[in-house]
């Protein structure tokens, strides 16, 4: 089994790589070339505080497959993130051979290209200003790339402590090509904006369907079955689009709505009275008429953009 390390890899590819390879992993899983079953989700209560664990398993047709294992110590309610870990086991279906591959770093590009590419699919042409919600390590990437795809006037972002919003403009301001606007209230962050990014481990709604303008695109980085970012008023406003249909339903925003009544008003982005549409349908042009329309990519997380990010580090570590 080959070892592939962080510090072996991180130096060899750019942005650009990263969110290239988000961008090909989602066509090809709107292909049907990347299969991608529902991952398994578990969490258990360890000295007051949540031991969270994911396994991911995907597969890219006659190339590769592969499994992530995630597992966190977190405190949702308080929004604390704590140690993480993640490794993906990959197996090449053309020799056989398998690798193993640290994935944190992985982990953080391949949602933050998720988020900003599901703006550069949906979001209207000659957006100007960004808003992230946020400022950990997710947020970090979710500026970056978003960053990087558009020509932007203006990144804002915000949290909830003015430590960490020092520490993020800090350490992500000098590396943007927009100027970055720190703010001390979500409601200010989100004014206006065209575009709103939102990576915020909360299991109380922190948005509206007040708060932002009626055009502007939405990408939420829906966590867990434990947190809710969204008020459900704003969740049945706007079409939503998923990345895996059977995850999006066992996330935080769906679960509060069947609690509550209120997931008959979820207009999941179906393809006539049928299938619900995906992320991939997105990357593959054939959702041109959700441009501008405001809608939410809810985004759950791919093993099959782990795989491919996974893959690339691979070929590029086996000179191929």
């Amino acid at each position: 089994m080959m070892c592939i390390h962080e510090s072996d890899f991180a130096p060899l590819f750019t942005l650009d790589d990263w969110i290239a390879s988000c961008d090909e992993a989602f066509r090809l899983y709107g292909q049907g070339v990347m299969i991608n079953p529902p991952r398994v989700e578990t969490v258990e209560k360890t000295d007051g505080r949540d031991l969270f664990r994911l396994r991911m398993s995907a597969e890219w047709v006659g190339r590769y497959r592969g499994e992530k294992v995630i597992q966190e110590r977190s405190e949702v309610g308080t929004g604390r993130l704590g140690a993480r870990s993640a490794l993906i086991t990959l197996e090449d279906l053309r020799t056989g051979a398998r690798a193993e591959v640290e994935a944190d770093l992985i982990t953080n590009l391949r949602t933050g290209a998720a988020g900003a590419l599901g703006a550069r699919y949906l979001a209207r042409p000659g957006a100007e200003v960004a808003a992230v919600l946020g400022t950990g390590r997710i947020a970090k990437a979710l500026t970056l790339c978003t960053d990087r795809l558009f020509d932007l006037k203006e990144v804002r972002a915000t949290s909830r402590k003015a430590g960490s919003r020092r520490a993020f403009a800090e350490e992500i301001g000098p590396r943007l090509r927009s100027p970055l606007r720190m703010m001390d209230s979500v409601s200010a962050c989100v004014e206006d904006a065209d575009i709103v990014l939102t990576a915020v481990p909360t299991a109380t709604p922190i948005l509206n369907a007040g708060d932002l303008k009626p055009e502007a695109h939405l990408s939420v980085m829906a966590g867990d079955s434990r947190t809710i970012q969204l008020d459900l008023g704003l969740l049945g406003a706007r079409p939503v689009l998923v990345d895996e249909p059977d995850q999006a339903a066992e996330s935080g925003e769906f679960r509060a709505a069947r609690e509550t009544g209120h997931y008959e008003t979820i207009r999941l982005v179906k393809e006539g009275p049928g299938r619900s549409m995906t992320i991939g349908d997105a990357a593959n042009g054939h959702l041109e008429r959700l441009r501008g329309a405001g809608a939410i990519a809810y985004f759950t997380g791919l093993a099959a953009q782990d795989l491919h990010a996974a893959a690339m580090v691979y070929e590029r570590n086996r000179g191929r």
